[in-house]
Parts: structure tokens; C-alpha cells; sequence
């Protein structure tokens, strides 16, 4: 396989990696709470919903697909950065911060739902004040994952800047994603939005590219001017 298609590839594995994060972060929250303030009673209502239940198994498989395949991304990526850098070890953080944010967020989601899962089996009565206390611990461990978006974003955009692949407003405004995925926990949710619009841009920018380069133009070699016959110069008779 040349580059060019397993870059290619790796593009799309992003972009889909984008799609299904979604998903399963949404399904999640049908039975999530992440809120402290919400009523005894909503909490209850959630966890016993069997349509909640059934959409929210779906969750950690879906997700970790997600993870998956922007572990693939991030592979990707890297490959990019250490071409753009000329083997700068710093492009190798790229793939590891990814990890670092999909593994959080599976765990966060986990005992998000966990609670869910438990009482599908009629076999757990569930306290609100438990299931408040693992929907924020989910919460927190999902925005302690941002950390790593945060790693993935700046490694990026330094090495983009040294090479100077990318135009200064586009360096800089990865800048503040990053600072705001570092600081993920008090940014609430603008955080994930903002990774996700940056997780699209670099797709975009990675699936261009990955195009391949079309071969310069053969130049026909130059033939050697033929040599002018000059007349032989006039003998004097003696």
C-alpha cells in the first residue's frame, strides 16, 4: 500500500471517528447524570426507563470504536508530523495522548451507565446518591481525558509552525484548543466542541495531503547544436 492511500485511509478513519464519539457519548447520557442538583425521582426515572437502558448499552461498544479508529487517525497523523519535522521524537507523543483521551472516556462512560446496566438486571436497587456519585466521577474522568486532546492539538501545531505547513492563524487558533482541552475540567463543555471542530479541520487537512503529487514534466534532453561546417580557407597560388 503506498502512502498516499494509507494516509488516505487514516483521514477517514478520523472523520468517522468524529461521528461515532458522538454517538456514544450521547448514548450515554440518556442514563447519565451529571448533575448533582437533579431529583431523586429523575434519577430513578432514568435508570428503570428500558428504552434508556437498551440505547445506553450500545454506549461502550460504540465508543470504543470511536477510540479505535482515531487511534488509527492519530497513526496516521504522526507519519505526517515526523515527514513535516524530519523524525522529530516530539511527533511520537501523538499517538499515546490519543490513547490517553479514549481510555478516560470509555472509563468515564462505563460507570456513567454502570448504574444502568445494574438495574436492567431487577436485581439492584439503585441509590441516587450513588449513582450521583459514579456520574460525576464519569464526568470528571471524561474531562481529565481532555488532557490528552490538549497534548495531541499543541505537538500539532508546533511541529506545523516549525515546518511552517499551516498559516499562522490556523497555528494559533490550535493554540487556544489546546489550552482550552488542558484546562477541559472548568471549560465545561466548550472544550470537547472546540476539539471536535479541530478534529474535523485536521482531517481535512490530512486527507489533502495525503493526494498524490503528480509527476513533474519529463524535460527532453537538449541535443548538441550541430557543428557548422566552415569552407576550408583559400590556398594562394605560389
Amino acid at each position: 500500500m503506498d502512502e498516499s492511500r494509507a494516509l488516505r485511509r487514516a483521514g477517514w478513519a478520523g472523520a468517522a471517528s468524529v461521528v461515532l464519539l458522538v454517538i456514544g457519548v450521547a448514548l450515554g447520557y440518556l442514563v447519565g447524570v451529571d448533575d448533582p442538583a437533579m431529583s431523586d425521582s429523575d434519577i430513578l426515572e432514568r435508570l428503570n426507563d428500558d428504552a434508556r437502558q437498551a440505547a445506553a448499552g450500545f454506549a461502550p461498544p460504540v465508543l470504543a470504536a470511536g477510540v479505535a479508529l482515531l487511534l488509527w487517525f492519530a497513526t496516521g497523523l504522526r507519519r505526517v508530523l515526523d515527514r513535516l519535522s524530519g523524525g522529530d521524537p516530539l511527533a511520537h507523543a501523538v499517538v499515546p495522548a490519543a490513547a490517553l483521551f479514549g481510555g478516560l472516556m470509555i472509563t468515564g462512560v462505563s460507570l456513567d451507565v454502570g448504574s444502568a446496566f445494574a438495574a436492567w438486571s431487577d436485581e439492584f436497587t439503585a441509590d441516587p446518591d450513588t449513582v450521583r456519585a459514579l456520574g460525576m466521577s464519569g464526568q470528571v474522568l471524561g474531562l481529565t481525558g481532555l488532557i490528552g486532546c490538549g497534548v495531541l492539538v499543541a505537538v500539532t501545531a508546533r511541529i506545523a509552525q516549525q515546518a511552517g505547513a499551516l498559516p499562522m492563524w490556523a497555528v494559533w487558533v490550535s493554540y487556544a484548543v489546546a489550552v482550552l482541552c488542558l484546562s477541559g475540567f472548568w471549560s465545561g463543555g466548550m472544550a470537547s466542541v472546540a476539539f471536535a471542530l479541530w478534529l474535523i479541520g485536521a482531517v481535512i487537512v490530512l486527507l489533502r495531503m495525503a493526494r498524490p503529487t503528480p509527476p513533474a514534466p519529463a524535460v527532453p534532453p537538449q541535443s548538441a547544436a550541430p557543428e557548422t561546417t566552415r569552407p576550408p580557407p583559400p590556398t594562394t597560388s605560389s
